[in-house]
């Protein structure tokens, strides 16, 4: 089954190669003969340009023939003074007209000159331009004379004897030698040029036969290639899937945007089920916006570790240490994310008890004096913009000992307990509470605007301890709180000044029989014996 499979393949491979060859082979010809006709129209259009040139000159010519025709009529001794006027001035439009048409020529060889100075006219155009030049000067000659002429006959007493044709004829034929040279000159340019194209083309159709050929030696090699490489790749994709499907690991691939391109078959032995191809990747991590937003990063930069939980098919939470790396991506494997991970679940569930251990109270299970420290230092830390007030309260339980001494430690024991749950609701919004040791307790608050709002929630604590607490065995317990506050900044910038400065607060409640709560003063320092302070 997989030979035959391998046959249609390499059969298809084949086909699509024949058909983009033969695509290449007649984008070529349609090239080369667009080529050719371009060269074509490129030589007419010089051709025409070229002659377009060699009307302007033998126009010029004909406008001197009529200046001079003009010039001898003006010579007549037989004209009224309207007629020999308008004679001398034909004659002197007609030269000036041959003067514009020879120099617009003349501008415009000197143009063509350059996009064909490779060719091998160079000679031709110099002397074009050395006979156009020379023509310049011999018109000016030719209508010096003529002017002089014209100045004579204007006198009084003008000798129409005077007048000889012959010299101003000879004059006239020098002139327009000039321009018939010039227009030989650049029939020869023209013929030669036309000659150079076709050179060209004739030497471009052979390279064009040399590179074809070698074109269709190129899509053999290479067409046998593709089979060759074809083969070995389905060989190699074979091997991956097997270890793909035998691996431990977990792998995953995804395209830029987290949709998933590839999943092992290993992700059935802990997830229950393999990620499908095309799902989101978020839709398997718990927080997806904030995972993806975290294996997005790593795109321009190195691989990294990362701690991921997928869901189970049981709605379980699996915890999986990924190595999540950038992948170049290409037209047969456009993966930007792979991801290879391992399972971790029962590490990050010892990671979690030995937290609870460091951080919280192993009888009240509320957050521990290593908490406090934590929680205090973070909230102190805060940069300046975003600190809020805080109060530390330190409280303490009245009667404590006598409930274990009368009762025994278990039953203090169970009121612990209660008071914790209920003193964690409380506070619940507005702080943190935390058994820091004992029967004592810290209280952070720091969700409150004015005075009177913290003095609102002191009173919410005073009557939480403020009553009767019923313990398992049917006995009762009537307890209170001694509490002392300080503030940051006022009372300590540092958890050691806050918790002297509240202790005191707290012990000055405790000398005034306990059940209320007191703001630190600085004449506490001083000693409370000496001082009578009244309540805040």
């Amino acid at each position: 089954m997989a030979g035959f499979f391998s046959i249609k393949v390499t059969r298809k491979l084949i086909f699509i190669f024949a058909a983009i060859s033969i695509l290449l082979v007649g984008i070529s010809v349609a090239s080369l003969l667009y080529l050719n006709q371009t060269i074509n129209r490129m030589s007419d259009s010089l051709y025409d340009d070229v002659f377009e040139n060699s009307e302007l000159i033998l126009s010029a010519d004909r406008d001197l023939y009529q200046a001079a025709i003009a010039l001898h009529s003006a010579m007549s001794s037989n004209l009224t003074e309207a007629e020999r006027d308008q004679f001398i001035q034909e004659f002197k439009d007609n030269n000036q007209q041959a003067e514009e048409r020879v120099s617009l020529a003349s501008s415009d060889i000197k143009s063509i000159n350059k996009p064909f100075s490779d060719l091998k006219q160079a000679n031709i155009l110099t002397k074009l331009e050395n006979e156009l030049h020379s023509f310049e000067t011999s018109l000016v000659l030719w209508k010096s004379t003529g002017s002089k002429l014209i100045a004579e006959r204007m006198q009084i007493g003008w000798d129409p004897a005077s007048y000889h044709a012959v010299n101003l004829n000879i004059e006239l034929n020098e002139v327009r030698s000039h321009l018939d040279q010039s227009e030989d000159l650049i029939n020869t340019y023209a013929l030669q040029v036309t000659n150079g194209f076709q050179d060209k083309k004739s030497a471009l159709f052979a390279l064009y036969s040399l590179v074809f050929f070698i074109l269709l030696l190129v899509i053999i090699y290479l067409g046998r290639k593709i089979i060759w490489l074809k083969n070995e790749m389905l060989e190699e994709q074979t091997l991956y899937q097997l270890i793909g499907e035998t691996m431990s690991d977990f792998i995953i691939l995804t395209d830029p945007n987290g949709l998933i391109l590839y999943s092992s078959p290993s992700h059935s032995s802990i997830l229950g089920y393999v990620p499908k191809k095309g799902d989101p990747l978020s839709n398997y991590i718990r927080e997806p916006e904030i995972a993806w937003a975290k294996l997005k990063s790593v795109v321009q930069g190195t691989p990294r570790i990362s701690e991921l939980r997928m869901r189970g098919s049981e709605g379980q939470w699996v915890w999986l240490e990924t190595k999540v790396s950038p992948v170049r991506g290409s037209n047969t494997f456009p993966a930007q994310f792979m991801l290879v991970s391992r399972e971790i679940t029962q590490r990050k569930q010892y990671e979690e008890r030995l937290h609870k251990l460091a951080f919280y109270d192993h009888l009240t299970a509320i957050p521990n004096r290593a908490h406090f420290k934590m929680y205090m230092e973070n909230l102190i830390n805060q940069p300046e913009e975003r600190r809020k007030n805080i109060a530390l309260a330190l409280l303490d339980c009245d009667r404590f000992k006598q409930l274990n001494d009368t009762l025994g430690h278990l039953a203090g024991d169970e009121f612990l307990q209660l008071l914790s749950r209920e003193l964690l609701q409380t506070v619940k919004g507005v702080g943190q509470a935390f058994r820091i040791g004992g029967d004592e307790f810290a209280v952070v608050l720091h969700r409150f605007t004015s005075p009177e709002m913290l003095d609102e929630m002191l009173q919410r604590l005073l009557k939480l301890f403020n009553k009767s607490w019923s313990i398992d065995n049917g006995s009762s317990f009537h307890t209170s709180a001694s509490i002392g506050v300080a503030l940051f900044p006022e009372h300590g910038s540092s958890i050691n000044e806050l918790l002297r400065a509240a202790d005191l607060a707290m012990y000055l409640s405790k000398e005034r029989g306990g059940n209320e709560a007191n703001l630190y003063y600085e004449l506490l320092d001083v000693g409370l014996s000496n001082q009578t302070i009244g309540k805040p």
